[in-house]
Parts: structure tokens; C-alpha cells; sequence
């Protein structure tokens, strides 16, 4: 509704280790902390002069992938150090000997490959599909995941961008985040 983005908001909680429930006037909002984080990382990585802060793995992540997944990633060298990820080839394997540090290096390899995978599907001759598929890999690689305990600082980051209607929809357009009315609730409860 117009206006309600003026009012103060509550942060009330998290469910779900998933879930943050924020209340503002009559409507409670349940936001999705993944994808609302994933948006906020694809916008700044998307946004003119990124640079991300890149990492020297101690050990290289080693990267076991199919003929076409490694084509795929070595086709795509330049953007991929454009981003902060340096790969060797190391056998019928790829070395990943830099990454950018908001990538767990554990994750890495993971990253790569689904990375790979999308390239494969969406066809690589489009270098802005190739780019978007990148970002959309690393944005959610670097997003805070379901499930897992998240600091209330996190969390708080998170509701401020939703609240504040910066952020809408994850970078593959579902809605972040879903309102119920008090109208709606006493419905629910057979209070209206």
C-alpha cells in the first residue's frame, strides 16, 4: 500500500532458520533471507566498478568436471577473472588457484560447476547471458543460506533493503518476501 514504506518496521524474529518475520502497521512480512541476500549481492556485483576482493587459496580447489563443463568455464576465462576466479588446467582437471573471498574456497568447486552447467544451457554465445549466469551463480554462492543460523546483524542488513524497497525480487524474479494483512490473520482465525 503507499506510504507503509515510511512507517517503522519490527524485525519480530526468524523461522526456520530460513524465514524473517518483520512487522510494520497492520502487515507482517515473512522475507526470505537467501534470496533477498542474493539479490543484494547480484545488484552490487552487478553495478558499475565492482572489484571484488579476491583470495590466494592456500590449496587449489581442485575442480573435477565433464570435456563440455571445462570447455565451457575455459571459453570463459576473461570473465571469470574479471571476477576474481583464476583457473589453471591441471590434467583433464582445473586448478582453482584464486577466488573472491565471499565464495567459500570449500565451495568453489560447486560454484564452478553449476557456473558450467548454466553456460552449457543457456549457450555461451551471448556474453551478457554468459556474465548474468556468472552472476547469478557467485550472487547466490555468496548469499547467506536457508537453513543455516544467521547473525542478527545479517539479518537486520537483509529487512533494511526489503523494507526499504531496494530489493523485491532474487535475481530469478520470485517475490523475497510474502505480507499478510491483520485483516488476512483474523480471517485465518475466524475473527472477522
Amino acid at each position: 500500500a503507499a506510504g507503509t514504506e515510511e512507517l517503522p518496521w519490527r524485525l519480530a524474529g526468524e523461522v526456520l532458520n530460513t524465514y524473517i518475520i518483520v512487522e510494520r502497521g497492520d502487515t507482517v512480512y515473512l522475507i526470505d533471507k537467501h534470496a533477498a541476500h542474493e539479490r543484494m549481492n547480484f545488484d552490487r556485483m552487478k553495478a558499475e566498478g565492482y572489484t571484488p576482493m579476491v583470495q590466494t587459496l592456500l590449496t587449489p580447489a581442485i575442480c573435477r568436471l565433464s570435456p563440455g563443463q571445462r570447455d565451457a568455464l575455459l571459453g570463459q576465462r576473461e570473465l571469470l577473472e574479471e571476477f576474481g576466479v583464476e583457473v589453471d588446467e591441471l590434467g583433464a582437471d582445473l586448478a582453482v588457484r584464486r577466488a573472491p573471498d565471499h565464495v567459500d574456497a570449500a565451495d568453489v568447486p560447486a560454484a564452478l560447476e553449476e557456473l558450467a552447467q548454466r553456460l552449457l544451457s543457456t549457450g555461451t554465445a551471448d556474453p551478457a547471458a554468459a556474465r548474468d549466469e556468472l552472476l547469478h551463480t557467485m550472487a547466490c554462492k555468496a548469499a547467506i543460506k536457508g537453513g543455516w543460523h544467521s547473525a542478527p546483524q545479517e539479518l537486520e542488513r537483509v529487512v533494511q533493503a526489503v523494507m526499504s524497497g531496494q530489493v523485491r525480487y532474487c535475481p530469478h524474479g520470485r517475490p523475497v518476501a510474502i505480507e499478510l494483512t491483520k485483516k488476512e490473520l483474523e480471517k485465518q482465525f475466524k475473527r472477522a
